[in-house]
């Protein structure tokens, strides 16, 4: 009963928070968050949904460089995807993002040990943008190896799957590009990744990428000794670093997800508030029931012992009674006081058995008539009207 109105009362709870958060001022990662928030703690979602919840957090956290929140909630997304259909999907994507925490985190010894676990056949089960991370991630490695070719052929097939499916996150392939061609020391290259690398940055609005694109040549045009050109990089990188402010962002969504757990504790003390007024008021009516009833019996007890003294106390009245009407002798017939024959108290005894007049002539050896007449003459004889006077 209790169940229906806690959960109902929670949805509606959540609905009002979020409309009270609204009226503030929310970014779009504070909109992001609140929609996962939502699925999350939705009785009504399916695993599946709060998979891709967490995974979206992630996502977010990841993007803000806040990678211990980030890690946390690709954990949380691991354990309820691999209660779905989907559990070789889900486990791909989760060693694939770890891969990539690692790569970002520039933990390289990590991801070199995480490579040999996951099968390019699984990479189907990845969307278009993780298999382009995961590809330029591998380009890099080989970079770093000096293996050119190879980590060309990634970025290659890293942009060709960008290209199609997720073209804003194209300046991620040409960032590795850069870092390829200029171990190269091909410039001119590396001038043109910058070039496509930022128009893609800046046609899709992504500021970071923006941010990065200006960071890579700055440091590229500093070992190459052009330092008016890296110092002009250097202040483009600081001006759009300081209106990004990733960190503010990310202590924003933190303290954001700290007002709605809050919210939620609050919502679970009145919901047990209410729970515990409702058992209170149970154990209540069941105590005046139990005492209604109680009296209930004791009185029906009191009846009946009242009733059985009444029917007692008649029955001895009865039997008072009937004894003074046998000492009066108005039921009572002495047949000593009479002259019979010893063939009249014979059928006056099997009168008395309660014997039909042809069972007595059957004992006695006579005919039924014989026995009728001789019941006449007794009944002459002591003056009453029937055998059951006898």
């Amino acid at each position: 009963m209790l169940f229906p109105i806690q959960s109902g009362n929670s949805q509606n709870k959540f609905q009002d928070d979020q409309y009270h958060l609204a009226e503030e001022e929310l970014t779009a990662e504070d909109q992001r968050i609140l929609k996962c928030e939502h699925i999350i703690y939705n009785p009504e979602s399916s695993n599946k949904d709060i998979y891709n919840a967490y995974l979206e957090k992630y996502i977010i956290y990841k993007g803000l460089f806040n990678y211990t929140q980030a890690i946390e909630n690709l954990e949380l997304a691991r354990n309820v995807g691999l209660l779905t259909n989907d559990k070789e999907k889900v486990e791909t994507r989760y060693k694939v993002e770890r891969l990539l925490v690692h790569f970002d985190l520039l933990e390289f010894d990590k991801v070199i040990e995480m490579m040999p676990t996951i099968s390019e056949s699984n990479i189907k089960y990845l969307d278009v943008e993780t298999q382009g991370f995961y590809y330029s991630a591998l380009a890099y490695m080989d970079i770093r190896q000096e293996n050119y070719v190879e980590g060309d052929q990634y970025l290659n097939k890293a942009l060709k799957i960008l290209e199609k499916g997720a073209p804003k996150h194209l300046p991620l392939v040409y960032r590795k590009k850069i870092s390829l061609y200029k171990k190269q020391g091909l410039h001119d290259k590396v001038i043109e990744s910058f070039d496509k690398g930022l128009y893609y940055a800046e046609k899709y609005k992504v500021d970071i990428y923006i941010i990065a694109m200006y960071d890579d040549i700055s440091f590229y045009y500093s070992e190459i000794g052009d330092f008016e050109k890296a110092l002009e990089a250097t202040r483009e990188v600081g001006k759009l670093a300081t209106k990004f402010n990733g960190n503010n962002k990310s202590g924003r969504l933190q303290l954001l997800e700290k007002k709605l757990l809050e919210q939620r504790r609050n919502r679970e003390n009145e919901n047990q508030n209410k729970i515990r007024k409702i058992y209170g008021v149970l154990i209540t009516t069941l105590v005046i029931t139990l005492s209604l009833l109680f009296y209930f019996y004791s009185v029906a007890k009191r009846k009946r012992k009242i009733a059985e003294l009444e029917i007692n106390s008649i029955r001895s009245d009865l039997e008072r009674v009937t004894q003074e009407l046998n000492e009066s002798g108005q039921n009572k017939i002495n047949l000593n006081n009479y002259d019979l024959t010893d063939r009249q108290n014979q059928i006056i005894a099997l009168v008395k058995q309660g014997k039909t007049n042809k069972e007595i002539g059957a004992d006695l050896f006579i005919s039924e008539n014989t026995v009728k007449y001789h019941l006449k003459i007794i009944y002459d004889i002591l003056k009453i009207g029937s055998r059951t006077d006898l």
